[in-house]
């Protein structure tokens, strides 16, 4: 299921971010660094739905330990319209930096 092996690594990375305070910007950067596999500077293809699958499931389960019961399809479309606001299929280390802190702590 984890691509890339990035399975704990990319979840501890998104749990920190979720508990750190402030921009949270070096472990953006680190886990930017770790899913942007061809150095393009955008996440997309692969490296975009390892992402998404690894945000979906951290959300998800973030969700379901706060009492609500939304779905996976629900949880990742969400991601998607927050994370890839221009839906062009590919996010940005800046749309990253922009938004992901703020989803996260969405889901508490």
């Amino acid at each position: 299921f984890f691509a890339f092996g990035m399975g704990a690594s990319a979840g501890k990375l998104l749990k920190a971010i979720d508990d750190g305070q402030g921009s949270c910007d070096n472990e953006i950067d680190k886990l930017f660094n770790k899913l942007d596999k061809d150095h393009s500077g955008y996440l997309e293809g692969a490296e975009y739905n390892t992402f998404m699958d690894e945000a979906t499931k951290y959300m998800l389960g973030d969700l379901q330990k706060a009492g609500h019961g939304y779905d996976e399809t629900t949880v990742r479309q969400w991601l998607k319209e927050w994370l890839d606001p221009n839906k062009d299929g590919k996010i940005s280390r800046n749309e990253m930096k922009q938004n992901l802190k703020a989803v996260l702590d969405a889901g508490e």
